[in-house]
């Protein structure tokens, strides 16, 4: 389909346009070597004077009117009185939280083994008191 009117359009264009072999012809220039058709000399026209711009007169303002300063009281302010520094307390250290030890070879998430005992890693420091190395 749209190749159909592609080649509508390419047969109206042909159509349209003028036979190549008719050649533009030229005006011939005048003897000034200027074509009468192309070219005109130049028309002077005088500045157009302007009035002039119309500024409005400065218009007097009054002063603007400022409030007469009201004097305060000073602010009271309590007298200072110098605070003994605090006796020097060691820093308090909270009591442990015991919390209960799972059975070993618990690991979190899984549910405790029934041979601990075969998953001990081996603690050369300090050796269970039942073994033999």
């Amino acid at each position: 389909m749209h190749t159909f009117f592609l080649i509508l359009l390419l047969g109206v264009a042909v159509l349209a346009t003028p036979s190549l072999s008719a050649k533009y012809e030229r005006s011939k220039p005048d003897e000034s070597g200027y074509s009468p058709s192309t070219f005109t000399p130049p028309v002077y026209k005088p500045p157009i004077p302007y009035p002039p711009v119309y500024k409005h007169p400065k218009v007097e303002k009054p002063p603007v009117y400022k409030h007469p300063k009201v004097e305060k009281p000073p602010v009271y302010k309590p007298p200072k009185v110098e605070k003994p520094f605090p006796e020097h307390k060691p820093p308090t250290i909270p009591p442990p939280i015991h919390k209960p030890v799972p059975p070993y070879g618990h690991y979190p998430g899984h549910p405790p083994v029934e041979n601990a005992e075969y998953y001990k890693p081996p603690n050369k420091r300090f050796p269970p008191p039942n073994s033999s190395n």
